[in-house]
């Protein structure tokens, strides 16, 4: 359905009479419901609690991001239940829906007005607006900043979340990245990986070749390094003799990347942003991870993390660390199983949940404000 700004106010302050029984019944049908692409059972929704805090996701990203991980991770601890409400938009518009199926607006009013926690995972447009409209009373709300292109967006969040001259914008402020504690945001809350899986996923894709094959999403190709990743691997392949093959992941559905990325040996993710989401999934998977940006490694450092990627800042400390991951096989393994283990001791899906669930926890213990 799609609907104007306006109607969605009026849906988000709309009353819904319904029965403990209605209630639970939708609570627990949410609860139910985990991110797309998990292809085993070790990854499971708890049993439904009706005393279990309940967080109602709101986001603007599709399936696959890592909003539909967080919302996993979350149904995952006991204690807690997570619904989630894909909010697409536009400047004018507003689509609200879920992934798998449509939901009827007296659901979604239903869902908003049972919360104890809102959660948003949108950008500043959509934050704001959704934060100005106000809130019952007892609501808890979080939100998410997951990019870390837009330092004006970024300080726009911040600034909401500082409450401004709005007593009513009071929010937990979450960072994807352990790095973004540098603009304001005070707790990380890490994009949840579901290791295992992704182990299996791995094994399954496996690819026996003398190519050193490196997977690349090209999403922002000036930030990203893109054309410099290209141009490494044709210097390579010409200068040195080194079999490597660069592979562009996009144009697909999230299971199919993951797949390919499966296949391949490493992961260039990018210069200037650290190890984003793709990485991560590389690390998970048990690939060799290389990333750069020196405030991001700094940052880490400072919080007494060591970086857990293979470290190129330029195109000429990319052409080194490719040909020594296709070459040094011990190098490789080393590297390898440094990014793995920091995956699953900050990422994994068991590790993300608790975290969330102490957080959210804790500040409904304290009660507002809710600010970090």
């Amino acid at each position: 359905m799609m609907l104007s700004t306006a109607q969605a106010e009026e849906l988000f302050a709309g009353g819904v009479v319904a029965s403990r029984e209605q209630i639970d019944r939708v609570w627990a049908s949410a609860g139910r419901i985990l991110s797309p692409g998990l292809i085993s059972s070790h990854y499971t929704a708890t049993p439904y609690d009706p005393s279990a805090l309940k967080v109602l996701q709101l986001t603007a990203y599709d399936p696959g991001s890592a909003v539909y991980r967080y919302h996993s991770a979350a149904n995952t601890v006991p204690g807690v239940v997570s619904a989630l409400v894909r909010y697409g938009h536009t400047n004018k518009h507003c689509d609200l829906r879920q992934w798998d199926t449509d939901i009827d607006s007296t659901t979604i009013q239903l869902l908003y007005e049972t919360a104890d926690v809102v959660h948003s995972h949108m950008d500043y447009w959509v934050l704001r607006n959704q934060l100005r409209r106000g809130t019952r009373d007892g609501l808890m709300q979080a939100l998410t900043y997951h990019g870390s292109v837009d330092p004006g967006n970024m300080a726009g969040s911040v600034k909401v979340n500082d409450g401004g001259n709005d007593d009513r914008m009071d929010a937990i402020c979450f960072g994807a990245r352990p790095y973004h504690h540098r603009l304001g945001i005070k707790h990380w809350l890490p994009i949840p990986m579901p290791v295992d899986d992704y182990q299996q996923i791995a094994k399954e894709e496996a690819v026996k070749s003398k190519t050193f094959r490196v997977a690349h999403s090209p999403t922002m190709r000036r930030i990203k390094g893109t054309q410099e990743f290209l141009r490494a691997c044709d210097y390579l392949k010409m200068h040195e003799g080194i079999d490597i093959e660069p592979v562009l992941i996009e144009g697909m559905e999230h299971g199919a990347a993951l797949r390919l990325k499966a296949s391949c040996d490493a992961v260039f993710d990018s210069f200037w942003l650290g190890m984003q989401g793709s990485g991560l999934e590389g690390g998970a998977m048990g690939k060799a991870v290389i990333a750069g940006d020196p405030k991001a490694q700094n940052d880490l450092v400072k919080l007494g993390i060591p970086v857990p990627w293979t470290v190129a800042n330029d195109e000429t400390q990319l052409k080194q660390v490719l040909a020594k991951l296709a070459k040094d096989r011990s190098f490789y393994a080393a590297e390898v199983e440094r990014v793995h283990q920091y995956v699953r001791t900050y990422h994994d899906y068991p590790v993300v949940g608790a975290k969330y669930a102490a957080i959210l926890t804790e500040a409904k213990r304290n009660g507002p404000p809710y600010r970090s």
